[in-house]
């Protein structure tokens, strides 16, 4: 599994232009040329730009041949009259965490941390990762969602870890707590450098656009 990670700020007094033309036209384009988009984001807490917008692809030649068609060309350049600090990035999900299935989690909030693997400590990080990191915190609502390894694009970081929690005071409460933080120290201090993390929320365009094309199907 791979995704196609896409970054950017609105330009300030836009925002209706740029949300007419997320559902008019960039979402219908990325549908029609294989895309599957699985989620947007805003940036809660953490560095920006302040929004992400993630798709979704099970074979790295099949995304790489939609990005090079003219219709993503044209869409993306297209969009670049509504943002401003544009970015991306693809990344590669590792066997470190079991994936089943990976779509549209509706009204879903991420914590998501970037970080650096220490050369030599993958090993022991792998198991450290699948017991006491995970455990600790599932045990304040947050639940691993996948892994990610950075293949192409900027960044200082290599890993993306990605936490799913329903709400933003599950995520807060994680970060304050005295468990989190002891299992967080180990990470940094045994396993990993160049760390960050991030709270996003659903920007919910995707999300209507999903539903809204269920809608249109079911007619």
């Amino acid at each position: 599994m791979f995704l196609f990670v896409q970054s950017w700020d609105i330009v300030r007094g836009k925002e209706k232009e740029y949300t007419d033309f997320v559902l008019g036209e960039h979402l219908p384009v990325f549908r029609r040329i294989g895309l599957n988009v699985v989620g947007g984001f805003h940036v809660i807490v953490g560095a920006g730009p302040r929004i992400s917008h993630v798709v979704a692809a099970g074979d790295l030649r099949n995304l790489q041949e939609a990005l090079e068609t003219a219709d993503f060309l044209r869409i993306t350049g297209s969009l670049q009259e509504y943002i401003v600090n544009y970015s991306s990035r693809i990344f590669r999900h590792t066997d470190r965490v079991k994936l089943e299935t990976y779509g549209i989690g509706i009204g879903t909030w991420r914590f998501n941390q970037h970080y650096t693997l220490i050369p030599g400590a993958e090993e022991e990080y792998g198991r450290f990762l699948g017991n006491e990191y995970s455990a600790a915190l599932l045990d304040q609502g947050i639940r691993i969602k996948a892994e990610w390894q950075g293949l192409v694009g900027s960044g200082p970081y290599r890993i993306l870890l990605e936490g799913v929690a329903e709400n933003i005071q599950d995520i807060a409460g994680t970060i304050i707590s005295d468990e989190y933080r002891a299992v967080k120290r180990t990470l940094l201090t045994r396993y990993a450098r160049q760390y960050s993390s991030r709270i996003l929320a659903p920007t919910g365009r995707v999300e209507v656009a999903f539903i809204l094309g269920e809608m249109t199907r079911s007619l």
